[in-house]
Parts: structure tokens; C-alpha cells; sequence
């Protein structure tokens, strides 16, 4: 369990050079909301300045050279897709740090088997927020040989896709994409939790 406060993340942000902040009234918001912890997941907010919170604008802050960690692979297949220019939803966010041993292998499609412990498939920036964050942290990269499936989808293939994200090693981040009946021994699910519940 790793919970990051609003302080915590500004400070990260800061150090990543992320420009988005946290105001004053929002902070206390934030911290008065009674939160559910759970085992082997992050809990991290992300503020009402979200412009360039989005996963085009976190490969523009963190760049794609390898050289300068933590980055992102400079793949360019997904600059013009719909899904990287969306902004992360302001408020607090609870991911599993490491895909689910039984999600495995498995399509995208068994992420319904998550709704009956009230869990979901996040976005991409949501991982690539947690990734981000916990490297700002402690320099650990997550997810270091596993990718996880994302809800986001591309609109520019012949048949929709979804996105995932992991790899993250010293040429960065990968975003990659899949048809629905993919699967791989290194690809399974970090699932999102609702931290009120």
C-alpha cells in the first residue's frame, strides 16, 4: 500500500517538471476525504489544473530520450489518436502497482471478471501517472517487464484496439495497442479501485 498526499505529488510533479499544481482550497478538500487503503495499490490525486495531464502531454514534459529518465519510447503511432489528448480526472486515484497474477495471458475482455470486486481497467495516464510518480519517488521502475491493459482505445485502426501501457525500462515507457483477443505472458491487468469504497 503507498498512499501519496497533494503535498507529495506537487513535490514530484515539481521534480518532474510537470507543470500542473494543486491550489490551496483543493488541497484541503483532498485531505479530508476518508480514503480505503488497499494491499499492493497506489492512491495519488491529481489536480483541477490537468491540462498537461494527458498522455501527449506527459511525453512533451518527460520527453522520449532514454538518456534522460524517466521518458517515454518514442513510438509515434499514437500522436494523432483521441486517447493521448485527454486529461486525468481531478481528484484521487487508487491503481494495483503490478498487473493481477490470474490476468495473465488473458484478453482484455476478462477484465469484466474485475467488476465483482468492484474494480475497473484504468486509463493510460493513470498508469503512466503511477509509473511516473513512484520513479519520482524512489527511482523504482514498475511494471519493469509487464504492460497492462488500458480502457482507452484507438480510433484511427480499422478495428478498435485497446492501448497498454508497461515495459518500463531504460528506453522508457512503451504505449502499445492490441486487438481484443490478444494475448501475451507479459501483458495482464493493473486494476483501478474507487478509494471511497
Amino acid at each position: 500500500m503507498l498512499h501519496l498526499s497533494p503535498t507529495d505529488v506537487g513535490h514530484y510533479f515539481e521534480k518532474l517538471g510537470i507543470p500542473s499544481k494543486f491550489g490551496a482550497t483543493e488541497v484541503r478538500e483532498l485531505e479530508t476525504q476518508p480514503l480505503r487503503h488497499r494491499e499492493g495499490f497506489m492512491t495519488f490525486p491529481t489536480p483541477r489544473d490537468n491540462e498537461a495531464l494527458t498522455v501527449l502531454g506527459l511525453r512533451e514534459q518527460l520527453g522520449v530520450d532514454p538518456e534522460h529518465a524517466p521518458s517515454i519510447f518514442d513510438h509515434s503511432w499514437y500522436l494523432e489518436e483521441g486517447f493521448g489528448k485527454v486529461s486525468c480526472a481531478p481528484g484521487w486515484h487508487q491503481l494495483a502497482m503490478d498487473v493481477w497474477p490470474d490476468s495473465i495471458a488473458r484478453p482484455v475482455y476478462h477484465a469484466e471478471d474485475l467488476k465483482r470486486e468492484a474494480l475497473y481497467l484504468p486509463t493510460a495516464t493513470e498508469v503512466l501517472l503511477m509509473l511516473f510518480l513512484n520513479f519520482a519517488r524512489n527511482g523504482e521502475r514498475l511494471l519493469l517487464r509487464k504492460h497492462t491493459w488500458t480502457r482507452d482505445r484507438t480510433e484511427t485502426t480499422e478495428a478498435p484496439r485497446f492501448v497498454s501501457i508497461g515495459a518500463f525500462g531504460k528506453k522508457g515507457v512503451f504505449v502499445s495497442s492490441h486487438e481484443v483477443g490478444y494475448k501475451s505472458r507479459g501483458l495482464g491487468i493493473c486494476p483501478a479501485a474507487d478509494p471511497f469504497s
